[in-house]
């Protein structure tokens, strides 16, 4: 599934543009970015792909189109991206394990960039598709998603944060990577009085919902980014 993965780290902070869509009349608006956490998933890589063979070079991606940043512009906001090709929370894919997103985000420039990035009110974390690929790392991998979650509720105490799963794992190890997710959400919501969130995204009609190396095409995109305005909303 994921053969010539693209390793080269990736960093891109893009400012959004305005939407033309009206489905910010019905979803919560208080100022401030959305802050959008991940992998390759996340920065839109082989989203333009014509089939699942194609390679994760340049021409297959867009930023644009990605989940995250139409999360954006639907709500007229700029966003900050950390994200890069191949991470993981606790276990890249390939053999480099010393820039998990663990280690980044700890890391003084990161935090700079973290606490730069206020005033957010929406954080979406996707991580963990390395991680539970072919593995279980939930020993290591439920406590770190602890952490990073209650370090993003006690940096932006008034922005809604959700903890995504999907939509590139199946089988065991989508099973796996959600039960850690899941209960790394409880924790952090018992302990601290939180309201984190939770959301499985699917890519839709299987027909249409694989790009290069089986990442999510667009119209997956597209799906996945009105499973989350339909979340806020009927949350709000």
């Amino acid at each position: 599934m994921l053969k010539h993965f693209l390793l080269g780290a990736l960093l891109l902070v893009v400012p959004a543009c305005a939407s033309k869509s009206s489905q910010t009349d019905t979803l919560p608006a208080p100022p401030g970015k959305v802050l959008i956490i991940g992998d390759s998933i996340a920065l839109g890589l082989g989203a333009m792909g014509p089939d699942t063979s194609c390679p994760l070079t340049p021409e297959f991606n867009t930023l644009r189109h990605s989940f995250g940043v139409q999360v954006a512009d639907e709500l007229r906001v700029g966003y900050e991206m950390f994200a890069w090709p191949g991470i993981g929370l606790v276990r890249n894919y390939g053999t480099d394990q010393t820039n998990t997103m663990s280690n980044r985000l700890s890391r003084p420039d990161e935090i700079k960039r973290l606490e730069a990035a206020k005033p957010v009110q929406l954080v979406l974390v996707n991580l963990g598709t390395h991680d539970f690929f072919e593995n279980d790392p939930s020993e290591t991998f439920e406590p770190a998603m602890e952490d990073l979650l209650t370090m993003l509720s006690t940096r932006y105490p008034d922005a809604t944060i959700y903890a995504l799963t999907g939509p590139m794992l199946h089988g065991l190890d989508d099973a796996l990577h959600d039960k850690a997710v899941r209960e790394a959400i409880d924790a952090v919501n018992a302990a601290n009085g939180t309201q984190v969130r939770y959301l499985a995204l699917d890519g839709g009609d299987e027909a249409v919902a694989h790009g290069c190396q089986w990442h999510p095409s667009v119209p997956a995109h597209d799906r996945m980014t009105q499973m989350i305005l339909e979340d806020m909303k009927a949350r709000k």
